[in-house]
C-alpha cells in the first residue's frame, strides 16, 4: 500500500512538472520546449484536458496549423462548448486561409460567450482576412467598447488598411486617413477622421494659365457598423496671363451604407462656385455601389451626374466609371493591391472637340509596407469635363485630357495621424489651342482621427 500511495504521489508531481515547464517554456518562446514538456504532461495523464489545451498555444507558434485544428477538434468532440477550443479552433483555421470555417466557429462560440473581447478580437481578424472591412470594424469595434486598454484590439484598429475602403482612389484629400476608434457618440461607436491638404499646380504651354494654390479639407464621419457622412471642401486659386485670377471652391457631400452584407452604398452631390460664367454654380450628383466581400477583390461601379447650366445651351455630362481591385500579393506586415477603373463620359452636345463620348483606363498600384504606404498610379485614353476622386473633383474647363501619372507616399506618424506627399502630372489639349500642355501637381496632406 505504501509503495502504490508514494508511485501515485510521484506520476502526478511529474504530471504538474511537466505540466509547468510547458507554460514556462512557452512564455521564454521556447515552443519546441514547451511542446516536449505539455506532450509528457499527457502522456502521464491521456484523459486530462489541461495538456491538451496546452499544447495548442505551441502548435500555433511553431505554425503546425493543421495539428492545432485537429487537437481543438478532437477536445471539441467531449466539449462542445469549450471557450479556449473554439478560440484556439478559429486561429488555426484562420491562420490556414480557412476563412469561412474560422468564421462559423468564432459564430457558434460567440452564442455561447457573446460579450469575449478575444472572440470579438479574432472575428474581427477573420472578417478583414475576408476583405469584409464594415464587418472587421464593427467587431473590433464591439471589442474596443468592452475593453478599451486591450493593446491588441488598439493595434488592430489603428492600421490604416482596415480603412482602405472608405479611401479615395484619386481625390487630392481623402478621408482614408482613419487610424483608431475614434470617440463614442451616445450608445454608437462613431469616429471623426480628417484631412488638411495644400499644394500647387505648375503649368507648361497652356494659352493663359499660370500657375495655381489649392488647399482644402476632406471629412469622414462613422456612426456605428452601417453609416457615414462624407464632406470635402476644395479651393484653388488659379493665375492667368493677362487675367483675373480665378477662385473656385468645390463642396462635396456623401452618404455610405454598409447594411447590406458585404456591399457598400453611396450617393452624394457637388456644388462648384468659381468666377466663370460658364460654369459657376455647376450642380451634380453621384451614385455608386462597391463589393466587398471576397479577401483577394472587391468590384463596383460609379455614376456621376452634371448640368453646366450656362455652358453654352446647358451641358449636361454623364460618366460612367466601373472599377475593380485585388490584392496581388501579401505578407506578415506587407500587401501589394491593383485597383483599376474605366471612365466612359458622354457629354450631351459637342464641346468643341467634334465627339460627345470619351473612354479612358486608369490604374493604381499601392504597396503598405508597416506604417508605409508607396502608391505609383497612370492612366491613359480621352476625358472631358471628367469627375474623379470619386466624385471630389470635376474637371470643369473646355479641356480634352488625355495622359496622366504620378506617386505618393503616406507615413502614419503615430495611431491617429499620418501625412504624405503627392507629384501627379496631367497632360490635356486646350480648346482651340495647337500643342499639348501639360500641369504638375505637388500636394502635401496631414490627416488625423479625432
Amino acid at each position: 500500500m505504501g509503495f502504490g500511495f508514494w508511485s501515485c504521489s510521484a506520476s502526478a508531481a511529474d504530471y504538474l512538472s511537466e505540466l509547468r515547464s510547458g507554460w514556462s517554456e512557452y512564455q521564454k518562446g521556447n515552443h519546441t520546449n514547451s511542446l516536449a514538456h505539455y506532450s509528457a504532461a499527457q502522456s502521464a495523464q491521456p484523459r486530462s484536458l489541461e495538456p491538451k489545451l496546452g499544447l495548442l498555444l505551441p502548435l500555433l507558434a511553431t505554425q503546425q496549423f493543421a495539428a492545432a485544428e485537429a487537437l481543438a477538434r478532437e477536445i471539441l468532440r467531449d466539449n462542445k462548448s469549450h471557450y479556449l477550443a473554439h478560440l484556439r479552433l478559429a486561429t488555426a483555421l484562420r491562420l490556414q486561409n480557412k476563412l469561412r470555417a474560422a468564421d462559423s466557429v468564432l459564430a457558434r462560440a460567440l452564442q455561447f460567450y457573446p460579450s469575449d473581447t478575444d472572440l470579438l478580437l479574432e472575428r474581427g481578424l477573420v472578417k478583414r482576412a475576408q476583405n469584409q472591412l464594415a464587418a472587421a470594424r464593427y467587431y473590433l469595434g464591439q471589442a474596443e467598447l468592452l475593453d478599451p486598454d486591450n493593446d491588441a484590439v488598439f493595434r488592430e484598429l489603428a492600421d490604416p488598411k482596415l480603412f482602405a475602403d472608405l479611401a479615395a482612389v484619386t481625390a487630392p484629400g481623402s478621408p482614408g486617413y482613419a487610424r483608431a476608434a475614434g470617440f463614442r457618440l451616445g450608445e454608437t461607436s462613431a469616429r471623426l477622421d480628417a484631412t488638411f491638404y495644400g499644394g500647387w499646380i505648375e503649368y507648361q504651354r497652356t494659352q493663359v494659365k499660370d500657375n495655381a494654390k489649392l488647399a482644402g479639407v476632406a471629412l469622414w464621419l462613422g456612426l456605428g457598423k452601417a453609416h457615414a457622412v462624407e464632406l470635402s471642401l476644395d479651393s484653388i486659386e488659379l493665375d492667368r496671363v493677362g487675367l483675373r485670377r480665378l477662385k473656385q471652391l468645390d463642396v462635396t457631400t456623401a452618404y455610405d451604407n454598409f447594411s447590406l452584407g458585404d456591399w457598400r452604398l453611396r450617393v452624394g452631390g457637388h456644388l462648384l462656385a468659381n468666377g466663370d460664367p460658364a460654369t459657376d454654380g455647376a450642380l451634380g450628383a453621384l451614385a455608386g455601389v462597391e463589393w466587398l466581400g471576397s479577401a483577394r477583390w472587391s468590384a463596383g461601379a460609379d455614376g456621376f451626374y452634371t448640368r453646366y447650366e450656362d455652358f453654352r445651351t446647358g451641358l449636361e455630362v454623364t460618366q460612367l466609371a466601373p472599377k475593380f481591385g485585388i490584392t496581388l500579393a501579401r505578407g506578415v506586415d506587407w500587401t501589394l493591391r491593383a485597383d483599376t477603373r474605366g471612365y466612359w463620359v458622354n457629354l450631351s452636345e459637342d464641346a468643341g472637340f467634334a465627339r460627345k463620348n470619351f473612354f479612358s483606363a486608369e490604374e493604381r498600384l499601392t504597396l503598405g509596407w508597416q506604417r508605409w504606404t508607396f502608391t505609383a498610379f497612370g492612366w491613359s485614353g480621352r476625358q472631358v469635363f471628367a469627375a474623379r476622386g470619386d466624385g471630389a473633383t470635376l474637371f470643369n474647363l473646355p479641356e480634352k485630357h488625355t495622359a496622366g501619372y504620378g506617386a505618393e507616399v503616406k507615413h502614419a506618424l503615430s495611431d491617429r495621424a499620418a501625412v504624405s506627399l503627392r507629384f501627379n502630372r496631367e497632360e490635356f489639349r486646350e480648346l482651340g489651342g495647337t500643342t499639348t500642355a501639360a500641369a504638375h501637381t505637388f500636394i502635401t496632406s496631414l490627416g488625423t482621427t479625432f
